[in-house]
């Protein structure tokens, strides 16, 4: 029986080596980034109403973190990109669009309706953990809407989804870049082409004369 000698001199060494590639590993992992948007603005007929947008604070500044083992010092600031998202598609819908910095701006009917616009939740999928060739992110939306009194018309989810492949984006940071813009852009296009469909803001937009007067007299 052959007795295995261990050199002692080489364990300081070899449990360097040992750490040095973990946490090279863990640094290849992290991430830090700021999301991008290129939204198209929606070709539609603007609704005759003047309309004031609030953007809070945790939505200007929303930077998305998690530190976990599979992802380990993630920061995707987004919060830019979402005020922009939002900033290209209204004044495609609506007469005019004023930034207010108070939700409460709307108690002296100044405006027909203001629109808050809250994050909820980001999700993302990465390749490795699907077992596809895929990138996948979904954003998550809270949109209220008050009337010209300042009250509350409706709460409005509104998720938008989007994905990326492997195939033409071998970079994961590309990859999700691509994902996210995707997933904005999906969340822009359901905005337009649902506002006037979720039912309390039907019926919203039906008491107003202007609306009832206008090309879109259909909604009432």
């Amino acid at each position: 029986m052959k007795l295995q000698i261990i050199n002692l001199s080489r364990v300081p060494r070899l449990i360097f080596i040992v750490a040095f590639s973990i946490m090279l590993s863990a640094c290849n992992q992290s991430l830090t980034m700021e999301a991008e948007t290129d939204v198209p603005v929606p070709l539609m007929s603007k609704l005759p109403l003047n309309m004031a947008v609030y953007y809070n604070e945790q939505f200007r500044n929303y930077i998305y973190e998690e530190n976990s083992e599979d992802r380990p010092n993630w920061a995707i600031k987004s919060g830019a990109s979402m005020v922009e998202l939002f900033d290209q598609v209204l004044p495609s819908m609506f007469q005019n669009i004023d930034h207010v910095d108070s939700i409460n701006a709307n108690t002296n009917n100044s405006f027909d309706g203001l629109l808050a616009p809250e994050i909820s939740e980001m999700q993302f999928a990465l390749p490795n953990e699907t077992k596809s060739d895929l990138y996948e992110v979904w954003v998550k939306y809270s949109v209220k809407l008050m009337d010209s009194k300042g009250e509350l018309v409706a709460d409005w989810p509104l998720t938008g989804y989007g994905k990326s492949s492997t195939e033409f984006l071998k970079s994961r940071d590309k990859g999700l870049q691509a994902a996210i813009n995707s997933a904005f852009r999906d969340a822009g296009a359901k905005f337009a082409l649902n506002f006037n469909r979720v039912p309390p803001i039907r019926q919203w937009l039906a008491d107003n004369p202007d609306v009832c007067n206008s090309v879109h007299a259909d909604i009432c």
